[in-house]
């Protein structure tokens, strides 16, 4: 029983003097970078360059156990426009959608309201005889609406020509006097009429009415009359009889301009611009890698030592104990 009190006194300061060694993990270790990339994609591939798979510090030794990647911009590197026209000046900003674009360029112009900038107005005048820039007005006021306000107004055109306008048919009389109106024929330019007091008789003596007239060529009568009642000339009963006649002519037209001039309205032409977010990109992304102490087995390797050296310990007291024992029975 001595002998056992003596064993567990000696094994209890052998574990007092080599105790068993437990290491626990140490905690682990945190490293950030900040990627701009062109590709979300491209930041993982760059992170892992980055970031070795074993990090030292000191006399630790760390493991790469994860990497996390979190975006914190987005950046858009194309720009798209959009053109405006505008009666007001603009605003620097204005959304479409969800498209917020911002006032890139604006300028102030004049603008007609209406397509061309002035309403053109032409008037002219005939002449059935020859003329020249002289022989009539160098200006011509005429009364033109304005197509824009419906409103009648009045231009004044310039003389800007005068050119033949054609042959038109005129309107003309002659007069042919009938002597001895009272005889029962009438003697006309050798020719012996019957008396007629309804029509002058003069139905079928065109050419010749025409050719002592002096008429031009294509004058055509269109019909006859009496002008008028009987009258005595010199003892001589006379009376008067109209031909109608229509003779070509040629007209001479003199032609004049001007202009209404169309009102005009101040506008802005706009250019707004947005980011594209179609259009290229650039990413700036936090990637955080964890690192994980790295467990050594040397702590193991002392514990596993100590336990051989106190079984090796209490084996030699058992030794020394057992040798005291048979000295004292040898004696």
């Amino acid at each position: 029983m001595k002998k056992k009190k003596m064993v567990a006194i000696a094994f209890s300061f052998l574990l007092m003097a080599f105790p068993l060694q437990v290491f626990a993990a140490g905690s682990d270790l945190t490293k950030e970078i900040t990627l701009t990339v062109k590709n979300e994609a491209d930041s993982r591939e760059l992170a892992e360059k980055e970031f070795p798979k074993t990090w030292k510090e000191g006399s630790k030794t760390y493991e790469r156990s994860e990497i996390t990647y979190k975006l914190i911009e987005t950046k858009y590197l194309d720009k798209k426009e959009k053109e405006m026209e505008l009666k007001s000046e603009p605003e620097q900003t204005f959304k479409e959608g969800k498209t917020v674009y911002t006032l890139k360029k604006t300028e102030k112009v004049e603008k007609s309201i209406a397509e061309g900038d002035v309403q053109t107005v032409t008037a002219y005048d005939d002449y059935d005889y020859v003329i020249a820039e002289s022989d009539v007005p160098a200006t011509k006021t005429v009364t033109e609406t304005n197509r824009i306000t419906g409103e009648p107004e009045e231009v004044i055109c310039n003389l800007t020509g005068i050119h033949p306008a054609g042959m038109v048919m005129a309107n003309n009389t002659m007069t042919v006097t009938f002597t001895n109106y009272d005889a029962a024929y009438y003697e006309w330019n050798g020719n012996y009429i019957p008396r007629n007091d309804e029509i002058p008789p003069l139905s079928g003596y065109e050419a010749q009415l025409l050719e002592n007239a002096g008429a031009a060529a294509g004058s055509i009568i269109t019909g006859y009359s009496w002008n008028g009642d009987a009258y005595l000339v010199n003892g001589v009963l006379c009376r008067d009889a109209i031909a109608n006649v229509q003779q070509p002519v040629q007209m001479y037209r003199a032609e004049y301009s001007g202009v209404i001039q169309i009102p005009k309205e101040t506008v802005y032409k706009a250019i707004y611009e947005t980011e594209d977010v179609d259009g290229a990109k650039e990413y700036t992304v936090k990637a955080t890698a964890v690192y994980a102490e790295k467990k050594t087995v040397l702590p193991y390797i002392l514990t596993g030592a100590g336990i051989l050296i106190l079984i090796g310990a209490v084996i030699a007291i058992l030794m020394m104990l057992s040798k005291k024992k048979k000295e004292e029975q040898e004696k």
